[in-house]
Formats: structure tokens, C-alpha cells, sequence
């Protein structure tokens, strides 16, 4: 996975993009199931990431759904 894609910038950009918003809404510390985040579009994030080399489970982003825990928790995750 490129590393590009795990900077807040990237999360930011690829999250913005599955809800339909600006990235310039989304806040670092934003709880992004307030923001519009759905079960359904989590799980496409979570598809997308699997299939770029990240090992990242569904529950754990649901548990501190903000874009800094999830950069923490996918650089951590490695394939």
C-alpha cells in the first residue's frame, strides 16, 4: 500500500470521497459516524484498504471512529 495513502491527507481524501463531502469537513479528531459514516460505507473503506495490503477488521475502526485513530490503527496493520 502506498504510504501516501495512510497519511491523514489520504485517509482524509478517501473518506470524504465514499461520503460524498469535501475533505476540508473532516477534522482529525471528527467522530465520522456523525459525519455521514455508515455501516455499510465502513465496510467498503475497510474492503478497500484490505485489498491495498492493510490488515484492518471492521471492529476496529467502529471502537474510535476518527481519522487519527484510524491512521494510527492501519499504519500499525500492516500486511
Amino acid at each position: 500500500m502506498s504510504q501516501a495513502a495512510l497519511t491523514l491527507e489520504g485517509l482524509r481524501q478517501t473518506i470524504a470521497k465514499q461520503l460524498e463531502i469535501d475533505a476540508s469537513e473532516i477534522q482529525n479528531d471528527d467522530n465520522l459516524f456523525m459525519l455521514g459514516l455508515d455501516s455499510v460505507s465502513l465496510m467498503t473503506l475497510v474492503g478497500q484498504w484490505r485489498e491495498l495490503g492493510v490488515n484492518v477488521e471492521f471492529q476496529d475502526l467502529v471502537e474510535e471512529p476518527t481519522l487519527a485513530d484510524w491512521q494510527d490503527r492501519l499504519k500499525r496493520n500492516p500486511a
